[in-house]
Parts: structure tokens; sequence; C-alpha cells
């Protein structure tokens, strides 16, 4: 099963991965070089981010083509809803912000392209 976003799936053509980043408060630690400053000050809450790493696959360039084209699209328009990673965790009001190719489009028995794709929770 691959992931989905707001009940599309757009990245099921090949494998896929998640990373959660840092959580917790954004904060400006003690400055060593000001003696006016001694404590860490919380700036505010960080909200929930989700870095998806894969590859898309198409059967000819056409086919991968048709995929970006669609993710770009989606994320163009800000693609809001339930997160669906590929264990059945569903992460709520995730928003697709950006799919960034990952390296070169690969010619081989089938075309592929590496991409990182960020969702983000706003606060």
């Amino acid at each position: 099963m691959g992931s989905t976003i707001s009940g599309q799936a757009l990245f099921d053509s090949g494998p896929q991965r998640f990373a959660i980043k840092p959580l917790g408060s954004l904060f400006l630690p003690p400055l060593t070089l000001d003696d006016l400053q001694h404590t860490t000050v919380v700036i505010e809450d960080l909200e929930l981010r989700v870095v998806q790493t894969g590859r898309l696959v198409g059967v000819d360039d056409d086919d991968l083509w048709d995929q970006i084209e669609l993710i770009q699209t989606r994320a163009e328009d800000v693609l809001t809803g339930t997160l669906v990673l590929p264990s059945g965790k569903s992460l709520a009001s995730m928003s697709l912000l950006r799919m960034k190719p990952a390296g070169p489009i690969e010619h081989g028995r089938v075309v592929s392209m590496a991409y990182e794709v960020d969702y983000i929770r706003f606060g």
C-alpha cells in the first residue's frame, strides 16, 4: 500500500520513505558572545512537518511527465487533507507544499526520477 494525501495516491508508482522533522518548540539558545542574554528564548511551537522521499516510475517519458505535471498542479494548489502513510497511520490537516526532483530522470527498462516532498500542518 502506498501513501495518499486527501485521498489521492500521487506517489505510489515507486518506493517511498517518510521522515518526521523536528517537533516541539522553535527556540533561540543563549548567545555565548552576548553578556546580556543568558537564557533560552522560546519563540513558538513548531508545525508538524513530514518529508517523503522516493522514486516516481513510469513506463515511458510521457507516463513519468504525466505524473510530474499532476503533482505540480496539486502542489501549486497546496493540496490539503489527511496524509495516510503506507503503514496506515493517518495525519490530519496536512498540506502538500512542494515536490523537488532529487536527481536526473533515468532511462532503462523503466523511466524514473528520485524526489523529495514536503508536507506541513499549518499552525
